[in-house]
């Protein structure tokens, strides 16, 4: 998932600028990054409490629906650039 996730950074970040403009998706990026930190922070904490493996498979079925709703967001069908930073955020943890 962390490869998948950075090979599709570079691209994210174009979409953004072209839908929200360069400065506030620069700022949404930085936003997004430092959710990443915050929440990886209290993923450690729940693995501790809750076990590691229970953590790893949970955080696993988040991201592939972030994916999920991310392709969906930015499809031929329904584009919506908001919901695709929203998936975006949610996978970046």
């Amino acid at each position: 998932m962390n490869t998948t996730f950075w090979m599709f950074f570079p691209f994210i970040s174009i979409y953004f600028a072209d839908a929200f403009g360069k400065e506030t998706a620069g700022l949404l990026l930085i936003v997004s990054q430092l959710f990443s930190v915050i929440t990886n922070l209290m993923g450690g904490y729940c693995a501790d409490v809750f076990g590691r493996k229970r953590m790893m498979v949970l955080s696993a079925y988040g991201q592939g629906a972030a994916f999920f709703v991310f392709a969906l967001a930015s499809s031929p069908w329904w584009s919506s650039p908001f919901v695709g930073f929203l998936s975006f955020t949610e996978n970046a943890v």
